[in-house]
C-alpha cells in the first residue's frame, strides 16, 4: 500500500501511522476546501502535541481553524489531505483513527458542544464522497476517535477529508490533531475504545448489575497503550474475603450502535483485558473465572460466549491480554454485553481493565441450517433450553391460597412423601453431570428458577445417572438466600442412595426434621435428621407453607438441548394422596402446576398432538419450515410455527393438524429471495 510511511511517534498495536501522521516539523499537504466556512485554514501548531508513550515532548499537531460565525443555520469546515497515489482500503484498512483537542477559546454552541466532527474518503476518479460514522465534540481535553472503514466502496482511495460541521455553530472553533493512523484490522468493527472519558463520570453505557456482589464502574484515563488521550473502563468487583463461599460480580455495557444480528454479522468479540496489580488473588494464585455473555432479545437472554469450547477463562496475572471470544450462534438480537467474574474462594476485590472492545466480521457467509426430525412423544417433558449452563426448568405446585399448608411437612404427624418418576433421562456417559431434582421450599418463593439460589431456605433431592444406574443425594440449607454454599459444604449431614436404575420413581420423604430417599430399585437411604432449628426455617411467615418444585439442570454446556420425560409425580401425607398426575390429559393443569422454566423448557404435548419435533442449527435468519406431500409434485405449504430455543438449536413441535395429510409428508428449510428494491 503507498503511503502508509512511519512517523516519528510509535503506533499502538494493529495501527500504521498515515503519511506525517506526528505533525512533527509541519502539516504539509492539508489544505482548506475553499468552497467550506471561508476564512478556515489548516496549518501546524508547534507548540501542542498529543503526548503517545515514547513519543517526543516536543512534537507538533496539525491545527485547524474553523471560521464559523454566529447563526442558526448549517456550517461546515473541510479538509484535504491527497494521497501520493490512489490507495485499495478493501481488506487492508478497517478504520482511521486519530486524536483531537479542542482548543479552549473556541465557541461551544448553544448545547455546550463543539459540533460533529467526520472523516471522508474520497474514493474514485470523480472523489466521491465515502463517509464515515462521526463523533459529536465533547468537551476541551485530548480523546482519540475511530473512524470504521466500510468493506466496499474504496478499493480506490485519493484523498482523507476531516469535515466539522453543525447547526447553531456560534463562533470560531479551533481543532488540534495528531497520530493520524490507519487500523490495519479491516474486519475488525469497533465497538467502544473507552475514549472521551473523565474520573468524575461513569463511563458511558456501563452499569452494575445490582443483584451481584457490590461492584463500581469508572473510567480510567490510561489506556492499553499508555495513550493518554484515549482511557479504558475500570471494573471493581468488590469481593469479601469468603474462602468458603461462591461470589459473583457482573457489569453490562449497552450496544452504542443499537441491536445487531451478532450471529449473522460477525465471528468473534475482541477485548483487551487485565488485572489490575492491587487485586487480591485467590489461594490457588487466580483471581476468579472471567466470562462474556450477549444480552439478546426483549427477554434480555443471557447467551455466553467461548473460549476454546468454554464459557470463560480464568486469569492467572495481571498482564494485558487480548481476548476474542466465539459469538453464540442464538445471538440474533444482541444489544448489550455483560462481563462477570466469579468463583468460590475469592478473598478480596478484583480489579479488571478493559479496553478496545470490537466485532470481527463474518469474512464467509453462514452455512444453511440443518433440519432434523424426531417422533414427539404424548405428556410432560422438561428440556435444558436455557443457554444458562446451570439454568433450572421446572414446574412447581401452584399457590392455593384456601389450602396454603396443603403440601407442607411441618407438623404433619404422618410422613409426607414426594415422588418424581422419570420415563426418559439423558445417558450419563454422554451427558454427565445431567441432573432432576425436587426441590422443597418455604413461604412464597417468587417467579425466579433458581430457589435453590435465591431462597434462604430449601431441601433438595438431587438427581443424577451413574454408569451402573443412578444416585440422588439429599441436601439442605437455612438462612442463606442469594447462595448455595450450604448445599454443597463437606460438613452438612448430605445422604446418598444409589440405584441400579435411574429410570423409574424417585421419592423424598419427611417425617418431621428426618428424610430419607426412596430410589427406583427400592433402594432405602440412611435417614438425615436436619433437627428441629432446621425444620423450624420451613415455617414462614404465614405459617408452614411449601411449594414443591420438579425440574431438572444441565450442569454443562454439553447437556444443554437435553431432558426428561416425566412419567407422573405424587405428592402422600401418610395413605391421603394430595396430588397425583401422569400427565396423560389435553393439557397441563393450571390448577396444581405453574411452569417454572425459560421458554420450551416445560414441553406438554396432548396425546393428540403428539406428531413430530423439528430441529434445526442456527443461525437460521430468513428461513421458513415448509411442508409438502410429495417430492415427485412437490406442494410446499409454510408451517405457522412457533420455535423454542434448544440449546444452540430451534425446535418446534408439529401437531398432525398442521402437517399434510397422507401417507407421507416432507420438511425443508426454506429462504426465500429478497424482495427487490421498490421504485419510488
Amino acid at each position: 500500500m503507498v503511503g502508509l510511511a512511519l512517523g516519528a511517534l510509535p503506533a499502538a498495536a494493529g495501527d500504521v501511522l498515515f503519511t506525517n501522521s506526528a505533525f512533527d516539523l509541519d502539516a504539509a499537504g492539508w489544505n482548506w476546501e475553499n468552497w467550506s466556512a471561508a476564512g478556515s485554514s489548516a496549518g501546524h501548531d508547534a507548540t501542542r502535541n498529543s503526548p503517545v508513550t515514547g513519543g517526543s515532548a516536543t512534537s507538533g499537531s496539525l491545527q485547524l481553524v474553523n471560521n464559523f460565525t454566529a447563526g442558526g443555520g448549517y456550517q461546515q469546515a473541510v479538509y484535504t489531505f491527497q494521497l501520493p497515489a490512489p490507495e485499495d482500503f478493501v481488506g487492508q484498512v478497517g478504520a482511521v483513527t486519530f486524536d483531537v483537542k479542542v482548543d479552549e477559546a473556541s465557541t461551544p454552541r448553544v448545547e455546550g458542544d463543539y459540533g460533529w466532527l467526520e472523516v471522508i474518503l474520497r474514493q474514485g476518479g470523480n472523489w466521491d464522497w465515502v463517509g464515515l460514522p462521526g463523533f459529536r465534540l465533547e468537551g476541551t481535553g485530548w480523546w482519540r476517535v475511530t473512524f470504521p472503514v466500510p468493506k466496499a466502496g474504496v478499493d480506490s482511495i485519493r484523498a482523507i477529508t476531516i469535515k466539522l460541521g453543525d447547526n447553531d455553530l456560534q463562533g470560531p472553533i479551533t481543532l488540534s490533531v495528531d497520530n493520524i493512523a490507519y487500523t490495519t484490522h479491516p474486519d475488525d468493527v469497533v465497538i467502544s475504545n473507552v475514549d472521551n472519558g473523565s474520573v468524575d463520570f461513569t463511563p458511558a453505557g456501563w452499569s452494575w448489575e445490582n443483584w451481584s456482589a457490590q461492584g463500581v464502574v469508572s473510567y480510567d484515563p490510561a489506556d492499553t497503550h499508555g495513550r493518554s488521550t484515549s482511557g479504558m473502563a475500570r471494573l471493581d468487583h468488590q469481593f469479601l474475603a469468603a474462602p468458603d463461599t461462591y461470589q459473583q460480580s457482573v457489569f453490562t455495557f449497552l450496544l452504542p450502535g443499537g441491536d445487531v444480528n451478532a450471529a449473522l454479522e460477525y465471528d468473534t468479540l475482541n477485548l483487551d483485558v487485565r488485572v489490575d496489580p492491587t487485586s487480591v488473588p485467590r489461594a490457588t494464585g487466580d483471581y476468579g473465572y472471567f466470562e462474556v455473555i450477549l444480552r439478546n432479545g426483549s427477554g434480555w437472554d443471557w447467551l455466553s460466549t467461548t473460549v476454546d469450547g468454554a464459557t470463560g477463562t480464568r486469569i492467572s496475572d495481571t498482564d494485558w491480554h487480548r481476548l476474542s471470544v466465539k459469538i453464540n450462534p442464538l445471538a440474533n438480537q444482541t444489544h448489550r454485553l455483560t462481563f462477570k467474574v466469579g468463583d468460590n474462594g475469592l478473598l478480596g476485590p478484583v480489579i479488571l481493565n478493559l479496553d478496545n472492545l470490537s466485532f470481527t466480521r463474518n469474512t464467509a457467509p453462514p452455512p444453511p441450517p440443518t433440519l432434523g426430525l424426531a417422533k414427539a412423544d404424548a405428556g410432560l417433558t422438561l428440556v435444558a433450553t436455557s443457554s444458562d449452563t446451570y439454568g433450572r426448568h421446572n414446574l412447581y405446585t401452584a399457590d392455593n391460597p384456601e389450602d396454603p399448608t396443603r403440601y407442607s411437612f411441618v407438623d404433619s404427624p404422618e410422613p409426607v412423601s414426594y415422588s418424581f418418576t422419570l420415563d426418559r433421562f439423558p445417558d450419563a456417559t454422554a451427558y454427565p453431570g445431567f441432573q432432576a431434582h425436587i426441590f422443597l421450599v418455604p413461604g412464597t418463593p417468587g417467579t425466579e428458577t433458581s430457589p435453590d439460589w435465591n431462597q434462604p431456605t430449601l431441601a433438595y433431592m438431587d438427581i443424577k445417572a451413574s454408569a451402573t444406574g443412578g444416585n440422588a443425594t439429599f441436601r439442605f440449607k437455612t438462612d442463606q438466600a442469594g447462595n448455595n454454599t450450604e448445599l454443597y459444604g463437606a460438613g452438612e449431614p448430605h445422604t446418598v442412595v444409589n440405584s441400579s436404575t435411574i429410570l423409574g420413581t424417585w421419592t423424598l420423604t419427611a417425617q418431621g426434621s428426618v428424610f430419607t430417599m426412596t430410589a427406583p430399585d427400592g433402594t432405602v437411604s440412611a435417614p438425615v435428621d436436619i433437627g428441629a432449628d432446621a425444620a423450624n426455617w420451613f415455617r414462614s411467615d404465614f405459617g408452614p407453607l411449601l411449594r414443591v418444585y420438579f425440574g431438572i439442570q444441565p450442569n454443562a454446556d454439553g447437556n444443554k438441548g437435553q431432558g426428561v420425560g416425566v412419567g407422573g409425580i405424587r405428592i402422600q401425607r401418610g395413605s391421603q394422596v394430595l396430588v397425583a398426575d401422569q400427565f396423560t390429559g389435553s393439557e397441563l393443569d393450571p390448577i396444581l402446576w405453574t411452569p417454572n422454566a425459560a421458554a420450551g423448557g416445560v414441553q406438554f404435548v396432548a396425546p393428540q398432538d403428539a406428531g413430530y419435533i423439528a430441529n434445526w442449527t442456527v443461525p437460521d435468519s430468513g428461513f421458513l419450515l415448509q411442508a409438502s406431500p410429495s417430492l415427485t409434485a412437490p406442494a410446499w405449504t409454510t408451517l405457522e410455527v412457533t420455535p423454542t430455543n434448544i440449546g444452540q438449536k430451534r425446535q418446534a413441535v408439529l401437531p398432525p393438524s398442521i402437517l399434510p395429510t397422507g401417507d407421507q409428508v416432507y420438511l425443508r428449510l426454506f429462504q426465500p429471495d429478497p424482495e427487490p428494491p421498490t421504485e419510488n
